[in-house]
């Protein structure tokens, strides 16, 4: 098969849509072929004009906004307007994620577990809940968590939890360990514990592509465009308890950039922030973090990277074996195998409380080296980036309204869950915008309350 015919063909086919589509494709100072392939793998199609209404508009597209957006118009169809906002649609920060195509139940809270079970059954029917020729290339295996003697009564904490959610685990002594996989150090384990059922690994790209398509069919718009300010009116007959009377300001249109400079009012009547690493600036334009009162606390989101590495050894024979499980250490590191390939792939996952004195890699080297010991004789390089939205408040997601705006939603912070938990969080936001409340998982606890209140929610899965 030639794919680059094929490709050649599929552009052609889609600059001749309009007249104005092919101008913006060929203008060589603001679209490069290599954005209109990358724009057309990741399945996002250009909206041939700029909408000014929409019932919900959406803050980024990525894996969190597509999930709202497609299930918005799954449940309403035509009955709701909704336009997606993403400033990125080559999507480069979402097409590797080594780290983040995990399907785990390893968690201490209960929403987080409801959370992967859903994401189990949605992806276990992949091609029925979106589309016939949508492969996320499922490979089940199971997932293996190793403790220390410190994290050992916790690690035992949550298996008992597990369980009480139906979820099959098995607790592995030393012992278990290093007769199951001998070439992982066990010197300073306790204990650890295997769950093989509805766990597994999968291509997130391919997710995301299949939601993006499948969204846009179901009638959602997409623009390539950037959210730059919100508007707000004053609203002298609404009370509201911590606002002075009459100082209330509604939002109910945003400002966006187009990819040619234009700038676009949008009204809207629910307004969702699922725009990542990038939501705490958006919020700062409805005033959130720099207002006084409800407005004076700021979205606690921060950008967060770390590399994903290879660990090769050519020419020698690898101790691991296919029934590798995808593994998490204390340390925060992370092994699995890459496909059928003769080498793994890991990362470091960043700590909540960062110290900038130390590196990301030279804790990566020395976890790595200290529980796979032949990591030492292997070339480890870096194979990509991942990035993660981290919520330094607490580590967990905020999904729900904001107190002061109560038209403008919040679904980001969720780090490296926010892609397996993409469906259930998608479909909790559109609950609470159709029904007004959760009426499958309740995810109340999320809400961005807690911050207020100063009650953080931590999940404690002993990584």
């Amino acid at each position: 098969m030639n794919f680059s015919r094929i490709l050649t063909k599929n552009i052609k086919k889609y600059i001749v849509l309009s007249n104005r589509n092919y101008a913006k494709f060929v203008n060589p100072f603001t679209r490069t072929w290599d954005t209109i392939n990358n724009e057309i793998k990741s399945g996002f199609k250009q909206q041939s004009d700029y909408p000014e209404h929409a019932d919900v508009v959406i803050i980024g597209g990525g894996f969190i906004g597509s999930s709202v957006a497609y299930w918005l118009k799954n449940r309403a169809g035509e009955g709701l307007s909704v336009a997606v906002i993403e400033k990125d649609t080559t999507y480069e920060m979402c097409q590797n994620m080594h780290s983040h195509g995990i399907i785990t139940q390893h968690y201490s809270l209960p929403e987080n577990i409801y959370l992967s079970q859903y994401s189990a059954d949605f992806l276990r029917n992949i091609k029925k809940n979106l589309k016939e020729d949508v492969d996320i290339e499922f490979k089940p295996h199971g997932t293996l968590i190793l403790a220390s003697e410190k994290y050992a009564s916790k690690l035992e904490e949550n298996v008992s939890l597990q369980k009480e959610f139906g979820i099959s685990n098995k607790i592995l002594t030393v012992e278990e360990i290093e007769r199951l996989y001998p070439w992982i150090n066990t010197s300073d384990i306790k204990l650890g514990c295997i769950s093989k059922e509805s766990e597994g690994a999968f291509n997130s790209q391919s997710l995301l592509k299949g939601l993006i398509q499948k969204t846009q069919e179901l009638g959602a718009t997409y623009l390539k465009s950037e959210v730059i300010d919100f508007e707000m009116n004053p609203q002298q007959d609404i009370l509201m308890e911590g606002v002075a009377p009459g100082s209330f300001k509604k939002i109910n249109r945003l400002v966006y950039r187009t990819e040619d400079n234009q700038e676009i009012f949008l009204k809207f009547a629910v307004c969702v922030v699922a725009a990542g690493s990038d939501s705490e600036s958006v919020a700062k334009l409805a005033n959130i973090g720099t207002g006084g009162g409800l407005l004076s606390v700021p979205l606690p989101i921060e950008k967060r990277e770390y590399n994903v590495y290879s660990i090769e050894n050519e020419g020698s024979r690898m101790s691991f074996g296919l029934n590798t499980p995808f593994i998490m250490d204390t340390s925060g590191l992370w092994l699995k195998r890459d496909g059928l390939q003769k080498k793994l792939i890991c990362g470091q996952i960043p700590l909540i409380k960062q110290d900038k004195n130390i590196s990301n890699s030279d804790i990566l080297y020395s976890s790595l080296h200290n529980r796979y010991p032949e990591s030492v004789k292997s070339e480890v390089k870096p194979i990509s980036t991942d990035f993660i939205d981290c919520n330094t408040y607490d580590d967990t997601g905020i999904l729900g309204p904001h107190p002061y705006h109560t038209n403008l939603f919040f679904a980001t912070g969720f780090s490296r869950q926010g892609v397996q938990h993409s469906p259930g969080i998608g479909r909790a936001v559109a609950e609470l915008i159709i029904d007004c409340q959760f009426t499958t998982i309740d995810l109340s606890r999320f809400g961005f309350d807690r911050i207020l209140i100063d009650e953080p929610l931590i999940e404690s899965n002993v990584y």
